[in-house]
């Protein structure tokens, strides 16, 4: 593929990956809300920004992850296929950002469990949260691939 032709598939990728994240973790957020003591006894309205916000957050996350994939590839195309390594990748990264990011909320007292919460045993991090972006992160890729690509790709 020549570079400036990669270069105008880049934009479309992105942004449907961006809408895509966006919206799963939001689902996601909102889904797990029952699981953190601070939120398990407000109406669900009340939980809406918090996980817009967390939602926003994850996008960036996204957004890291693919960018330290194609920095690693050397491509800027690297996670704009359906290749299973991308997808280990990319569930890999995602795994341990989910689990630095719950250790730190855990450690600085951001955030705490109920019961409804499984907690992975030696990691002591949250189940949802880590299956979350392990999870999310290729399927959005997946899907921004799915939804861009084109005849000759």
């Amino acid at each position: 593929m020549h570079p400036m032709e990669a270069k105008r598939q880049v934009w479309p990728f992105f942004f449907v990956m961006c809408l895509t994240a966006f919206g799963l973790n939001w689902l996601w957020e909102m889904a797990q809300m029952r699981a953190y003591t601070e939120m398990a006894t407000v109406p669900w309205w009340t939980t809406a920004w918090p996980c817009t916000r967390a939602a926003g957050g994850d996008v960036v996350l996204t957004l890291f992850i693919y960018t330290i994939g194609a920095l690693a590839a050397g491509q800027i195309t690297w996670g704009m296929t359906a290749k299973w390594n991308v997808c280990a990748a990319a569930a890999l990264m995602g795994s341990l950002c989910a689990a630095a990011y719950e250790w730190k909320a855990q450690v600085s007292g951001t955030w705490s469990y109920t019961a409804e919460m499984p907690i992975v045993p030696i990691l002591g991090v949250g189940l949802w949260p880590l299956l979350q972006l392990t999870m999310l992160v290729p399927v959005s890729f997946w899907i921004a691939w799915w939804l861009t690509k084109t005849k000759d790709a």
